[in-house]
């Protein structure tokens, strides 16, 4: 599975940072929330299968829009279908094992930004081709797929293991699944909602899916350029991603035990030329700055 890189190993020995991932915090609320939408089919029998609540006020529709429910072009990513435990079940796993991936890199305030952008921009895609009809999208799939194609960019070559319809094990570097994407979701958005052909298994908004590919990929390239903007002249710029603590820990090490070395092979030769000169006058001719420096020579020299 894709949970069996290296960088998908958690810190055990860090469970507080774990309680305050951004990403634990998704699931909570969205899980949640679906918990909720369900809660109310109960108390409120007379609404069972309509979630009619939740549709009116928060769902993302071209109706909301005419009549200024403008918080649902967001709200929208944190209802999913009640009729399909399959939906939310594919996005929060989705969130879950890509999520923990990118927040130790980009930190939790900007992965939320992402998840943001990522529904913002698949309800702005939505919306133009769904003007002059009553059709409802709800689902965090655009946010999902805005954190899947900014791990697709930061790891093109990385290969993973995919598990297709959860059973079907597949070994695919994420450039392809990009493309795939990509591709699938500009065929949806074209034969299926621009020409209006309906699909025989279920509905999706590829469109969508397609502006949450576009968040991930705008993302990842404001990344870039403000990394170059921020790096000092005549240094190499690499795409932005600083690495991780135990990588820079271990490069500090790595120049501290230069250090040492460099220091004292510069000790063993100003030792030699000292001798050289207690030999020819004596030791009464060095200087003060020449005696510390023998006593520092004893203690260094000898660990």
């Amino acid at each position: 599975m894709i949970y069996d890189r290296s960088y998908m190993r958690q810190d055990r020995g860090a469970p507080q940072a774990q309680a305050r991932s951004m990403v634990t915090k998704l699931l909570i609320v969205t899980i949640g929330i679906y918990c909720l939408q369900h809660s109310i089919h109960v108390l409120f029998p007379s609404l069972r299968g309509s979630n009619y609540f939740f549709i009116q006020w928060f769902a993302l529709s071209y109706p909301q829009i005419e009549g200024l429910k403008l918080w649902t072009v967001f709200s929208y990513a944190f209802l999913h279908s009640t009729t399909s435990l399959l939906h939310i079940i594919s996005n929060m796993l989705g969130l879950f094992f890509i999520g923990r991936i990118i927040e130790p890199i980009l930190g939790a305030r900007q992965l939320l930004l992402l998840y943001i952008f990522g529904a913002l921009l698949g309800g702005f895609l939505f919306l133009p081709l769904h003007f002059d009809q009553n059709t409802v999208v709800v689902g965090a799939s655009s946010s999902v797929m805005a954190l899947l194609s900014f791990f697709c960019l930061l790891y093109p070559a990385e290969r993973v293991t995919l598990l297709l319809f959860f059973i079907i094990p597949i070994n695919i570097q994420p450039k392809w699944i990009l493309r795939i994407l990509l591709a699938y979701s500009l065929f949806g958005v074209v034969y299926y909602e621009a020409l209006g052909y309906e699909s025989s298994f279920f509905s999706i908004a590829h469109s969508a899916h397609l502006g949450g590919v576009l968040a991930g990929f705008l993302y990842y390239r404001w990344m870039q350029r403000t990394s170059r903007q921020s790096a000092q002249p005549n240094t190499k710029i690499s795409t932005s991603i600083e690495p991780p603590a135990w990588f820079q820990a271990k490069k500090s090490a790595a120049v501290s035990q230069n250090y040492v070395v460099n220091r004292r092979a510069s000790l063993a030769n100003e030792v030699d030329r000292i001798l050289d000169k207690i030999n020819k006058s004596g030791f009464g001719s060095l200087s003060s700055k020449e005696k510390a420096t023998l006593e520092e020579a004893k203690e260094t020299l000898k660990k």
